[in-house]
């Protein structure tokens, strides 16, 4: 393919002549793109399909060149899934991609490369390598589907050169961005926003869900990448021949979301039909993608650590609804799922307590633990809500720790007891970071 024709196919998705359109900014992302670039690591960018990834990378390039810090002409996007672009050529394209950009658009080279979908195109992390060497004023950007991304080859070539960012649907200070209410608004419609809050439990995030107003078509987007997962980015990714085996058991622990799961309850919810290997397969093949996560069970010994159930939680609550209607007579669970995904999102390591009682969510940071939080929908029966006190004062006790916290829909409340302070905290609040002290 000629120099011309490759500058042709990439100019429509690059801001040299016109400005591609950026969607709504997620400046989280944004800011932490800033933050890695500046070290000079390659940065790679990973997340379950349909997350935004592609978007928040272009209003990165907007970001750049709207701050007056880079010039148009010094960034190029490339997305490998273009099927016009050779990727079967493998580095040699990208030499091509280079050659092409200094010869019709910028002379002087690129600061900026994102390479989109990368993982389509064979040995480019050698390319990265070796461009990382030769050229070290290049800041250069990969993203890709995590199963693909996160190979061997990657940690074997990049050891020590590259840092993660990962992407994840929506939050729920995004959300209420993406129906126009700004979070950071000390004036915002404090109405509207608990009842965003209500709704975002049980929504699908998926950014371009989010955008869609047709109930029905939502649940056809979310029915369609729930599918695309399990068929790329599982089955095919790893030759995955019993695929109706491979379905059952996802849609099992879709289902069992937040419960404990195990590798012998699995298979005797499944009459026996999958083997124990193939379940304990088949779930890192559905963590890798970012569609499940699987939470241990705390203990100081790592044999009776693997030896306990883990709880399950999932990327999205519309994939959780939409796989398994039983969750729209159970917002509970979908809260707990919620708060999950706002710890995972920061980073945290976390266990779950099982000690007599149970506490939903341990934090750790470091060498000690940071946090206890429970989840529960609604404290308002006196039974449930000294379930959720006693379980977090046996935590507080064990770990000599004087504050806990419940998370809730509505209900807030302080309340004091022999180990310290229980805090219950709606939901809004927690997302918005108003809650989160206790994990400084």
């Amino acid at each position: 393919m000629d120099e011309r024709e490759l500058i042709e196919i990439l100019n429509p998705f690059n801001f040299w002549r016109a400005s591609p359109f950026t969607g709504i900014t997620r400046p989280k992302y944004l800011n932490e793109l800033h933050r890695l670039t500046s070290t000079g690591q390659v940065v790679v960018v990973t997340g379950v399909r349909r997350s935004g990834k592609t978007t928040i990378l272009v209003q990165f390039i907007h970001h750049l060149i709207e701050s007056k810090n880079v010039q148009a002409s010094q960034t190029l996007y490339a997305n490998l899934e273009d099927p016009r672009l050779p990727v079967n050529d493998g580095p040699s394209l990208l030499d091509e991609l280079m050659a092409s950009h200094q010869a019709f658009v910028d002379p002087q080279g690129l600061r900026y490369l994102i390479l989109d979908e990368v993982q389509r195109l064979p040995d480019w992390e050698r390319w990265v390598r070796i461009q990382q060497e030769i050229n070290p004023g290049l800041h250069i950007i990969v993203s890709g589907s995590s199963a693909e991304l996160l190979s061997k080859e990657l940690a074997t070539l990049l050891t020590g050169r590259h840092l993660d960012l990962e992407v994840f649907p929506l939050d729920f200070s995004e959300y209420l961005r993406f129906h126009g209410i700004d979070p950071d608004d000390p004036l915002a419609d404090a109405g509207r926003i608990k009842s965003l809050s209500s709704e975002y439990i049980s929504a699908s995030t998926f950014p371009a869900v989010v955008l869609t107003p047709e109930p029905d078509l939502k649940e056809r987007m979310v029915q369609q990448i729930y599918r695309d997962i399990i068929n790329h980015d599982v089955a095919r990714r790893y030759e995955v021949r019993e695929i109706e085996k491979l379905e059952a058991v996802a849609t099992t622990f879709v289902a069992s979301v937040p419960g404990p799961v195990t590798l012998n309850g699995t298979r005797r919810a499944l009459g026996n039909r999958v083997s124990l290997d193939s379940i304990e397969r088949y779930s890192r093949y559905l963590e890798e993608p970012y569609l499940l996560f699987f939470l241990n069970t705390h203990s100081f010994s790592e044999g009776k650590r693997k030896r306990s159930p883990r709880k399950v939680y999932a990327v999205d609550s519309g994939i959780l609804m939409t796989v398994s209607h039983r969750f729209s007579k159970d917002r509970g669970k979908l809260l707990e799922n919620a708060v999950f995904l706002d710890l995972r999102r920061s980073g945290c390591e976390m266990y779950r307590l099982m000690d007599k009682k149970e506490v939903d969510f341990l934090v750790w940071k470091g060498t000690a633990p940071v946090a206890l939080i429970n989840a529960c929908l609604d404290v308002s029966n006196a039974d449930t809500k000294k379930r959720e006190v006693d379980g977090l004062r046996n935590g507080m006790r064990k770990f000599d720790m004087d504050r806990a916290l419940v998370v809730t829909l509505n209900h807030s409340e302080t309340i004091s007891v022999e180990e310290g302070v229980v805090e219950f905290l709606p939901y809004r609040n927690w997302a918005l970071q108003k809650g989160r002290n206790q994990l400084d």
